[in-house]
Protein backbone atom coordinates (compact mmCIF):
# COMPACT_ATOMS: atom_id res chain seq x y z
CA UNK A 1 0.00 0.00 0.00
CA UNK A 2 3.20 2.51 0.40
CA UNK A 3 3.94 1.82 -3.32
CA UNK A 4 0.58 3.20 -3.93
CA UNK A 5 1.02 6.18 -2.06
CA UNK A 6 4.24 7.01 -3.77
CA UNK A 7 3.06 6.80 -7.50
CA UNK A 8 -0.28 8.81 -6.37
CA UNK A 9 2.11 11.12 -5.03
CA UNK A 10 4.31 11.12 -8.15
CA UNK A 11 0.72 11.10 -10.31
CA UNK A 12 -0.27 14.33 -8.75
CA UNK A 13 3.01 16.08 -8.82
CA UNK A 14 2.81 15.59 -12.71
CA UNK A 15 -0.35 16.72 -13.01
CA UNK A 16 0.61 20.04 -11.02
CA UNK A 17 3.86 20.39 -12.34
CA UNK A 18 3.88 18.81 -16.00
CA UNK A 19 6.79 17.10 -15.74
CA UNK A 20 8.37 14.98 -12.76
CA UNK A 21 10.58 16.06 -10.20
CA UNK A 22 14.51 15.11 -10.21
CA UNK A 23 16.36 12.67 -8.03
CA UNK A 24 16.84 15.73 -5.28
CA UNK A 25 12.84 16.56 -5.52
CA UNK A 26 11.91 12.80 -5.45
CA UNK A 27 14.04 12.53 -2.39
CA UNK A 28 12.20 15.70 -1.09
CA UNK A 29 8.60 15.08 -1.90
CA UNK A 30 9.12 11.43 0.17
CA UNK A 31 10.97 13.07 3.06
CA UNK A 32 14.22 10.54 2.29
CA UNK A 33 16.89 11.67 4.35
CA UNK A 34 19.35 9.42 1.79
CA UNK A 35 19.84 9.60 -1.59
CA UNK A 36 20.17 5.95 -1.79
CA UNK A 37 16.87 5.09 -0.84
CA UNK A 38 15.72 7.68 -3.59
CA UNK A 39 17.54 5.78 -5.72
CA UNK A 40 16.03 2.84 -5.13
CA UNK A 41 12.93 3.91 -5.11
CA UNK A 42 13.83 4.95 -8.78
CA UNK A 43 15.02 1.85 -10.21
CA UNK A 44 12.66 -0.26 -8.81
CA UNK A 45 9.40 1.87 -10.08
CA UNK A 46 11.53 1.69 -13.44
CA UNK A 47 11.21 -2.10 -12.97
CA UNK A 48 7.73 -1.84 -12.58
CA UNK A 49 7.39 0.33 -15.88
CA UNK A 50 6.13 3.08 -13.88
CA UNK A 51 8.53 5.12 -14.63
CA UNK A 52 11.47 5.30 -17.69
CA UNK A 53 15.07 7.02 -17.60
CA UNK A 54 16.35 8.90 -20.04
CA UNK A 55 19.44 11.09 -20.04
CA UNK A 56 19.13 11.21 -16.13
CA UNK A 57 15.83 12.30 -16.45
CA UNK A 58 12.04 11.09 -15.64
CA UNK A 59 9.45 10.29 -17.40
CA UNK A 60 5.92 8.42 -16.91
CA UNK A 61 6.28 4.86 -18.02
CA UNK A 62 3.85 2.53 -19.42
CA UNK A 63 2.40 1.68 -16.09
CA UNK A 64 2.33 5.31 -14.76
CA UNK A 65 -1.22 5.37 -14.76
CA UNK A 66 -2.36 2.11 -14.49
CA UNK A 67 -4.12 0.76 -10.93
CA UNK A 68 -4.85 -1.98 -9.32
CA UNK A 69 -7.20 -4.15 -11.00
CA UNK A 70 -9.89 -6.60 -9.89
CA UNK A 71 -10.94 -9.71 -12.13
CA UNK A 72 -14.62 -9.41 -11.05
CA UNK A 73 -17.03 -7.33 -8.85
CA UNK A 74 -20.44 -8.99 -8.17
CA UNK A 75 -22.98 -7.08 -9.84
CA UNK A 76 -26.12 -9.28 -7.67
CA UNK A 77 -25.36 -10.90 -4.15
CA UNK A 78 -22.24 -9.48 -2.20
CA UNK A 79 -19.30 -11.84 -2.23
CA UNK A 80 -16.27 -12.32 -0.43
CA UNK A 81 -13.77 -9.35 -0.97
CA UNK A 82 -9.98 -10.24 -2.30
CA UNK A 83 -7.42 -8.29 -0.36
CA UNK A 84 -5.11 -7.75 -3.02
CA UNK A 85 -5.51 -6.40 -6.70
CA UNK A 86 -4.84 -9.25 -9.48
CA UNK A 87 -3.00 -7.06 -11.25
CA UNK A 88 -2.57 -3.80 -12.46
CA UNK A 89 -4.34 -1.82 -15.66
CA UNK A 90 -3.55 1.16 -17.52
CA UNK A 91 -6.76 2.76 -19.41
CA UNK A 92 -4.48 3.92 -22.05
CA UNK A 93 -3.30 0.79 -22.87
CA UNK A 94 -6.71 -1.39 -22.50
CA UNK A 95 -8.73 1.39 -24.74
CA UNK A 96 -6.26 2.53 -27.26
CA UNK A 97 -4.57 0.00 -29.79
CA UNK A 98 -3.07 2.31 -31.74
CA UNK A 99 -1.99 5.93 -29.95
CA UNK A 100 -0.39 7.76 -33.01
CA UNK A 101 -3.83 6.97 -35.21
CA UNK A 102 -6.22 7.71 -32.08
CA UNK A 103 -8.17 10.44 -30.78
CA UNK A 104 -10.50 11.36 -28.54
CA UNK A 105 -14.12 13.24 -29.43
CA UNK A 106 -16.37 14.53 -26.69
CA UNK A 107 -20.50 13.29 -28.18
CA UNK A 108 -22.73 16.10 -28.82
CA UNK A 109 -26.42 15.28 -29.00
CA UNK A 110 -28.80 12.31 -28.60
CA UNK A 111 -28.48 10.48 -31.85
CA UNK A 112 -27.42 7.40 -30.52
CA UNK A 113 -28.52 7.07 -26.99
CA UNK A 114 -30.18 3.91 -28.45
CA UNK A 115 -26.97 2.23 -28.25
CA UNK A 116 -25.71 3.82 -24.71
CA UNK A 117 -23.76 6.52 -26.04
CA UNK A 118 -25.03 9.46 -24.06
CA UNK A 119 -24.00 13.31 -24.65
CA UNK A 120 -20.86 14.41 -23.12
CA UNK A 121 -19.10 10.69 -23.30
CA UNK A 122 -15.88 10.31 -25.23
CA UNK A 123 -15.39 8.85 -28.08
CA UNK A 124 -12.23 6.75 -29.02
CA UNK A 125 -11.80 7.29 -32.42
CA UNK A 126 -9.26 5.07 -34.59
CA UNK A 127 -8.10 7.12 -37.78
CA UNK A 128 -9.02 4.54 -40.47
CA UNK A 129 -9.22 4.96 -44.50
CA UNK A 130 -12.07 1.87 -44.08
CA UNK A 131 -14.92 0.74 -42.36
CA UNK A 132 -17.18 -2.38 -42.52
CA UNK A 133 -21.12 -2.09 -41.87
CA UNK A 134 -21.79 -2.68 -38.45
CA UNK A 135 -18.98 -0.54 -36.93
CA UNK A 136 -19.69 2.53 -35.13
CA UNK A 137 -18.03 5.59 -36.89
CA UNK A 138 -17.31 9.34 -36.83
CA UNK A 139 -17.70 11.36 -40.08
CA UNK A 140 -17.35 14.99 -40.71
CA UNK A 141 -20.20 16.10 -42.37
CA UNK A 142 -20.28 19.72 -43.51
CA UNK A 143 -17.46 20.81 -41.16
CA UNK A 144 -18.96 18.78 -37.95
CA UNK A 145 -18.39 15.56 -36.33
CA UNK A 146 -21.05 13.23 -36.35
CA UNK A 147 -20.95 9.29 -34.99
CA UNK A 148 -23.42 6.90 -36.37
CA UNK A 149 -23.36 3.55 -37.40
CA UNK A 150 -22.27 2.30 -40.82
CA UNK A 151 -25.46 0.13 -42.46
CA UNK A 152 -25.88 -1.68 -45.80
CA UNK A 153 -29.24 -1.00 -47.42
CA UNK A 154 -28.67 -3.17 -50.44
CA UNK A 155 -25.97 -1.80 -52.20
CA UNK A 156 -25.83 1.83 -50.74
CA UNK A 157 -23.82 2.10 -46.98
CA UNK A 158 -26.19 4.52 -44.66
CA UNK A 159 -25.08 6.17 -41.31
CA UNK A 160 -27.70 4.61 -38.81
CA UNK A 161 -28.57 6.77 -35.98
CA UNK A 162 -29.82 5.23 -32.79
CA UNK A 163 -32.68 6.97 -31.91
CA UNK A 164 -36.09 6.90 -34.01
CA UNK A 165 -36.05 11.34 -33.76
CA UNK A 166 -33.84 10.78 -36.45
CA UNK A 167 -33.00 9.85 -40.18
CA UNK A 168 -30.68 7.94 -41.77
CA UNK A 169 -27.90 9.03 -43.57
CA UNK A 170 -26.71 8.12 -47.58
CA UNK A 171 -23.14 8.05 -47.64
CA UNK A 172 -22.87 8.65 -51.41
CA UNK A 173 -22.63 12.10 -52.39
CA UNK A 174 -23.72 13.36 -49.02
CA UNK A 175 -20.48 11.66 -46.54
CA UNK A 176 -18.56 10.13 -49.00
CA UNK A 177 -14.95 10.85 -48.45
CA UNK A 178 -15.68 11.75 -45.17
CA UNK A 179 -14.91 9.11 -42.78
CA UNK A 180 -12.98 10.35 -39.67
CA UNK A 181 -12.38 6.43 -37.88
CA UNK A 182 -14.06 3.68 -36.20
CA UNK A 183 -14.75 4.38 -32.80
CA UNK A 184 -13.21 2.06 -30.20
CA UNK A 185 -14.58 3.05 -27.63
CA UNK A 186 -16.75 5.40 -25.40
CA UNK A 187 -15.69 6.51 -21.78
CA UNK A 188 -18.05 8.00 -19.31
CA UNK A 189 -17.33 10.18 -15.95
CA UNK A 190 -19.80 9.96 -13.26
Amino acid sequence: MLLETQISKLRSYYRQHGHLPHYDGLRDLFRYKSKSTAYYLINHLIHLGVLERKNHKLFPGRNFSSMPYYQSVRAGFPGPAEEEANDRLSLDQFLIDKPLSTLLIRVKGDSMVGVGVMPGDIAIVERSGSAKPGDMVVVNLEGEFTVKTLRREGSELMLEPANPNYPSLPMKGYAENSLVGVVRGMVRKY
